[in-house]
């Protein structure tokens, strides 16, 4: 019966509002469309609404002059309501045409905290966090917005004082879905701040027989150091890994102990560092890897990174070779079309081999439903490089190789702090003028298991060359698991 009811009242207020829409636009009253918006997204219908705001604008736009006064209103429907059901575009175009036409300071506030909204949805935090300065310290939604920006620019400092600001007394005041948002962000922020206890596992095996099963456990502790941590602590780490290769030429473990620190420079400027001593059998190696990164503005910005590791095959660990790689590039983005980003890298091998190549990816902008938090985009993958000649064979090493993918994602964010993120890659590659189709499907889920433990999984297949092997009809699997725990 109740069930009943609850449908009943449903479909009565679906009538009602279908109705009542058919009057006010055969009246041409945006100010009925207006108030029936509202209607529909206080008994939580955000289609209807958005249809009526939408059919409140398109009349306001063919008589402005007469309608004027209704433009503000309309505008502000229209962005909260394409918010809700996941048109970020649409909502960032609302909200900026009525951020210009805003005169009152509270007017102002509601369009620079639903604009600052659709940019954080658009990945554009730093956009968002500027807008949102003037009123960030004068509205506790606007300060939650700021810690959420800070919180994707990695600025979690910053992210945990808007967080005070948002909620003085220790509790959000404000609408329920507000609070859980509170809720769920401090649960994040308080987590990247603690100090953590890191495990990992990683298996893979090939086509080759190369079997890798790699075992990680570290402690990452939030701290003082070189870089502003008025922004974000330095974070120092300190980690073990044993790696344990089997292959058809023979069993050999790697046993290597790292240390190192990232930090934030400034608001541009973030680096990492972190480097070890490593042991297999008689041979003991020096390896390591930083990273330095430079982005100013939410749409462009560039990266340089270095890296010494062993080869984890057998022959390889036998020879004592070891990959030294250096690799700078950067992104673009452009507004509303989608992002590059290219790269070119060097490894200088220590068996005297020399390799210099490029990747490249293209993103066009994601698709999103309605509905479901679900997004569907694609992406094009070309990666291509040369090597010299080496008499022996310890790992992978074509002349010449090249690989051009085109993937599909699927994006599924169960909340903002569960993603499943899905590829599935086609393409070719060739390796010494010989060209073979590939594929490359894999996937990741990361989550918080709030505030007790951050994980992440990873699993895959692919037909892709590495380092282990490569060419036709070769392929390879993976699994790979990592538990953060904070203490």
């Amino acid at each position: 019966m109740r069930s009943l009811t609850y449908h009943a009242r449903f479909f009565l207020i679906a009538g009602c509002l279908l109705w009542m829409y058919g009057l006010s636009t055969a009246y041409g009253d945006p100010a009925s469309a207006i108030r029936l918006g509202r209607l529909a997204m206080a008994q939580n219908h955000p289609f209807a609404a958005l249809s009526c705001f939408r059919a409140a604008n398109a009349e306001i736009d063919a008589n402005p002059s007469a309608y004027a006064a209704d433009r503000l209103s309309a505008l502000s429907g229209l962005g909260y309501s394409s918010l809700w059901v996941g048109k970020a575009h649409e909502a960032e175009r609302a909200y900026r045409q009525g951020l210009l036409l805003a005169h009152s300071a509270a007017d102002r506030k509601t369009m620079r905290i639903g604009l600052a909204r659709a940019l954080i949805d658009l990945g554009r935090p730093r956009e968002a966090r500027r807008l949102l300065q003037p009123v960030r310290t004068v509205s506790h939604e606007a300060a939650l917005q700021s810690a959420i920006a800070a919180n994707l620019l990695d600025w979690n400092t910053l992210a945990s004082a808007s967080l005070q600001e948002a909620a003085p007394i220790g509790h959000y005041a404000g609408p329920l879905w507000l609070q859980r948002l509170y809720g769920e962000t401090k649960d994040y922020v308080d987590f990247t701040l603690k100090s953590q206890v890191n495990i990992g596992y990683h298996y893979s095996s090939d086509s080759d027989h190369n079997i890798n099963q790699i075992y990680d456990a570290g402690v990452t502790i939030p701290g003082r150091g070189l870089g502003d941590n008025a922004l974000n602590p330095t974070m120092w780490h300190v980690g073990y890994r044993q790696t344990q290769i089997n292959d058809s030429d023979g069993q050999v473990g790697i046993s290597a102990l790292s240390g190192g620190w990232g930090a934030s420079l400034d608001r541009n400027w973030q680096y990492m560092v972190r480097g070890g001593v490593g042991t297999a059998r008689n041979w003991t190696f020096g390896q390591g890897e930083g990273q330095i990164t430079y982005q100013p503005d939410d749409t462009w910005g560039l990266a340089v990174s270095v890296d010494r590791a062993p080869i984890r095959t057998f022959e390889a660990v036998q020879n004592h070779i070891l990959a030294n790689t250096i690799s700078a590039g950067g992104f673009g983005r452009l507004r509303n079309v989608g992002t590059l980003a290219a790269s070119y890298f060097h490894q200088a091998f220590s068996d005297g081999n020399q390799r210099n190549g490029v990747v490249a990816r293209l993103t066009p902008e994601f698709y999103s439903f309605d509905s479901i938090p679900v997004s569907l985009g694609v992406q094009g993958y070309f990666r291509d490089y040369s090597s010299g000649y080496v008499p022996f064979d310890g790992y992978f090493n074509p002349r010449h190789y090249s690989e051009a993918l085109g993937y599909v994602i699927y994006v599924q964010k169960f909340s903002p702090f569960w993603i499943m993120r899905l590829y599935a890659g086609f393409g070719s590659q060739t390796v010494d003028m010989t060209t073979t189709p590939v594929k490359d499907i894999f996937g990741t889920i990361t989550g918080l298991v709030s505030p007790y433990m951050q994980v992440s999984l990873t699993g895959g297949y692919t037909q892709v060359a590495s380092a282990y092997g490569g060419g036709a009809g070769y392929h390879r699997s993976y699994v790979q698991a990592n538990i953060s725990i904070p203490f």
